[in-house]
């Protein structure tokens, strides 16, 4: 069989006494000096049982009495009240509403349907935890009330908005006995309080929103430029990417120039070999390592030889890692020598070449003269030139 509860609590918890404790702290907030100003105090116009009138404004009496009241009220005269005074501990209102609700049920003449009653604190010159409070207890009957509101009607400004059913304690504090026209004024309150409120948050967030405007605008600016930013990436990405491997390419042209200028290039090595060696110089081996070429062969002066690869352009140092020997009987020496060449004219990435200078113009010939300069130097024999005869290879040992 379930087992159905209805007390609100959680974790040992009443929430039903939580809730009217926050309620109280709120409305205790809201009373409180800080905030009450945001609650205005309507005027009342009070209709006196003296046959008067009065405007109050909560428990002050108000001079400025306006043209058309909004809010009225009339007062029950002291034959239609009973009066009881109380002695309560320091505590707090909703407990003070408690106790006076028990006191009023307790001694009241009237029926419980029939009764109404409020309540006034007396103001203390002296306020601690154990000092006791003066409660005046204002009782009455809730028809005999309404009759004499019915005859006191026609006073009224409005008749037919209800009206306000006070009561005053013996020292002239109003009292408002609850179940008539008070709600009207309570709720008029709570909107101007709302609106009150509203306009104070809105306020505070024009404050706020100018407070945080600048660095608002400067994260605005922030997101602005790295939108910028990417978009101008996206637009420079195939430049960007063309520039990249262009990089790369230029990085792997340097690497392979950077291993081919470390090796000599062989055709124009033997080329200029074959210029270099004199007559009668055979050639028997060539080795090269890097830039280092070692020739190896027979010729009738090794030091000639040596003396002559010196001058060659293109080899830097020319040297003999062994003496030449010439074996008896022989004609010629055999040697061994070492060439350094030169990276800018021997490797396989030369140096690109220089320009020369622009040779000069020959000054222009007379016309005049130019004819039998022609003649001349036709009738002039011409030298014949011999043909040369096919020059032998340096590489070969036979003669």
């Amino acid at each position: 069989m379930p087992i159905t509860t209805n007390s609100l609590q959680l974790f040992g918890l009443d929430l039903g006494q939580l809730w009217q404790e926050l309620r109280q702290a709120l409305r205790g907030i809201q009373q409180s000096p800080a905030l009450a100003w945001l609650t205005p105090d309507f005027p009342v116009r009070v209709l006196r049982a003296d046959g008067t009138q009065a405007f109050w404004g909560g428990d002050e009496q108000v001079t400025s009495v306006p043209k058309h009241p909004r809010f009225e009220a009339i007062e029950v005269p002291d034959s239609l009240l009973l009066r009881k005074t109380m002695l309560l501990p320091a505590m707090p209102e909703a407990d003070v509403a408690h106790a006076v609700d028990l006191e009023a049920r307790s001694g009241s003449p009237f029926a419980a349907n029939d009764l109404v009653w409020g309540y006034k604190v007396a103001a203390s010159a002296k306020v601690g935890q154990g000092v006791p409070r003066k409660v005046e207890v204002l009782l009455a009957s809730r028809s005999q009330v309404a009759e004499y509101t019915e005859t006191q009607r026609q006073r009224l400004a409005n008749a037919a908005q209800p009206s306000e059913v006070w009561a005053f304690t013996l020292d002239n504090r109003p009292v408002v006995l609850q179940g008539w026209g008070e709600v009207r004024r309570i709720h008029a309150g709570q909107r101007r309080r709302h609106i009150a409120y509203g306009l104070l948050a809105v306020m505070l967030a024009i404050l706020a929103a100018m407070a945080i405007t600048p660095t608002a605008q400067l994260r605005l600016r922030a997101i602005e430029a790295t939108h910028a930013h990417e978009a101008m990436q996206r637009k420079t990405a195939d430049v960007v990417g063309q520039r990249e491997a262009y990089l790369r390419a230029v990085e792997r042209i340097d690497a392979v120039r950077g291993l081919l200028v470390e090796r000599a290039e062989p055709m124009r090595l033997l080329e200029v070999l074959t210029e270099a060696l004199p007559d009668g110089t055979y050639l028997q081996s060539l080795r090269v390592q890097g830039l280092k070429a070692t020739i190896q062969g027979l010729t009738p002066d090794a030091a000639a030889l040596m003396q002559s690869l010196g001058k060659v352009r293109g080899f830097k140092e020319v040297k003999a890692p062994s003496a030449a020997v010439r074996n008896p009987g022989a004609t010629a020496d055999s040697f061994i020598i070492e060439l350094q060449l030169d990276p800018a004219i021997l490797s396989q990435f030369p140096a690109p070449p220089t320009v020369e200078p622009a040779q000069q113009v020959q000054p222009d010939v007379n016309p005049a003269q130019q004819p039998a300069s022609s003649a001349s130097a036709a009738a002039a024999p011409q030298p014949q030139t011999p043909a040369s005869a096919p020059r032998k290879s340096r590489f070969t040992s036979g003669e």
